[in-house]
């Protein structure tokens, strides 16, 4: 039986440490480094990137949207049956082609203000969504640290685990010695072994859930999974030994003014006090400067030549009964003897035409909108101001419960370094005793459980003392790593 526990026992430390022998295989990532990983590969944190690259388009565009309009414009056209003769300006039934070309611009010489508020409101929304950014970034720094830190944990965890296990097991070969030479009854023997499989137990959980711990860091900085890949631990000690001596108002005090989520809410606010002001200036007449260039082609343009000149020439007739008479002008006429159609580029030239003026535009009525437009912005202004109240009570909030979760964290580690040192010295003499006969196999047995549980509760208290001590180092403006 004894070499049942040790074979499964040895077969699964094989398993679980066959990689970490390979060193040629394993890398080896500092928490500077996983959080540097995290940012680069965060999708959260990308779409977020993604975002203030999309603000930083629209505030560009705010800028190039108070520049004139240019657009240009080309035409052809076939018409034929009772059309306007664009040559003669008359009504007739016609075939032909026409082509036009032209160009337009406007510019905005006075909206309201609305063009300039708008330039600020965009870059308004840029900063606050850079702002975003930045708490979005924070945000996973902290949550990298954290499992960065249940990594460590979990580790020194198994650590104490496998020694248990081998502490364990080093008994009961003792024990199985006396028991084959006659010293030791069964039912003691048995207990050990009960015991062993317990802590082996035990060892195997704790391995799942450091492999799950790994798996939720390599997952938060989207790395690959890698049994070979190990982390750098921390200098716990020096942490441990740092209190804090600042009150959370003055820690809150500090850290408010840089504060990303406090900066984008202040922000945020700024952005809707413009979009009032855009709003107020739909009700302002509006001035606007047009001008435009065109010119047009048609087939039916037609250049005459040969010019003679007839003294009195007939320019019709009038009937007399059925006599046609004819009727004659009266002085010189001169008539065209030749004709040929206009070419393309003289039509243009010869058509050209442009055209400058100012618009004025004044709002009377648009069925309520520009009002109702102006009531919800200042609903949107009231809405801001209280968000950003809301950001700072929250803030206020976190960083209270943050001191005193880190206050509880020092009380709850002295209080297991002081359950380990009595429980370790506590199983110290067990052994003793037990060894020498002077204490029972089960009270030996609990005060070892005992041991390992007070094992356990110390490595949770110091790492979770780390991590608050880490939050409030993050409030203070201090680096994570």
């Amino acid at each position: 039986m004894l070499k049942n526990y040790t074979y499964i026992f040895l077969v699964v430390c094989f398993a679980i440490f066959s990689f970490g022998n390979s060193a040629f295989a394993q890398k080896t990532y500092s928490l500077e480094d996983c959080i540097n990983i995290a940012l680069q590969n965060n999708i959260q944190t990308k779409q977020q990137n993604l975002q203030t690259e999309n603000a930083k388009i629209d505030a560009r565009q705010s800028k190039l949207s108070a520049l004139p309009s240019l657009n240009g414009q080309a035409s052809n056209n076939w018409q034929t049956g009772f059309n306007i003769n664009p040559k003669t300006n008359t009504p007739e039934d016609l075939a032909f082609r026409t082509n036009s070309v032209g160009a337009s611009s406007s510019m905005p010489i006075f909206n309201g203000f609305q063009t300039t508020n708008n330039v600020r409101l965009k870059e308004s929304d840029y900063v606050a969504s850079k702002h975003d950014l930045e708490n979005s970034r924070n945000n996973l720094k902290l949550n990298v640290a954290n499992n960065y830190l249940r990594v460590l944990q979990q580790n020194e965890i198994l650590e104490a685990a496998k020694n248990q296990v081998i502490t364990t097991r080093n008994q009961l070969e003792r024990q199985q010695k006396l028991y084959d030479l006659g010293g030791l009854n069964k039912s003691k023997l048995l207990q050990l072994k009960a015991q062993i499989a317990t802590e082996e137990l035990n060892f195997i959980t704790q391995q799942n859930l450091l492999n799950s711990a790994y798996l939720d860091l390599w997952q938060m900085i989207d790395l690959m999974p890698d049994t070979a890949n190990k982390l750098v631990k921390l200098d716990v000690n020096k942490v441990l030994v740092e209190d804090e001596n600042r009150s959370p108002l003055a820690i809150y005090t500090d850290f408010e003014k840089q504060s990303p989520d406090v900066l984008a809410a202040k922000q945020r606010q700024r952005s809707a006090d413009l979009q009032r002001f855009i709003a107020l200036g739909a009700r302002s007449p509006r001035i606007t400067l047009n001008g435009s260039l065109s010119s047009f082609y048609t087939t039916l343009g037609t250049t005459y030549g040969g010019y003679q000149t007839i003294v009195n020439p007939q320019i019709g007739y009038y009937l007399n009964g059925t006599t046609q008479v004819p009727v004659y002008s009266l002085g010189q006429q001169t008539f065209p003897t030749t004709s040929e159609s206009t070419p393309f580029n003289n039509q243009i030239n010869k058509n050209f035409g442009t055209s400058l003026g100012f618009t004025l535009s004044i709002p009377v009525f648009n069925g309520w909108s520009v009002n109702s437009t102006i009531q919800k912005s200042t609903i949107q202004m009231e809405i801001a101001k209280l968000t950003e109240k809301q950001t700072q009570q929250n803030l206020f909030k976190s960083i209270n419960s943050s001191y005193l979760n880190f206050k509880n964290a020092q009380l709850r580690h002295t209080a297991a370094l002081q359950s380990i040192e009595a429980n370790k010295e506590a199983v110290d003499i067990s052994e003793k005793q037990y060894e020498l006969g002077g204490l029972s196999l089960t009270d030996y047995l609990a005060s070892k459980n005992s041991y390992i549980k007070s094992q356990t509760d110390y490595l949770q208290a110091k790492y979770e003392l780390v991590f608050r001590k880490k939050v409030l180092d993050f409030y203070s403006g201090k680096p994570l790593n």
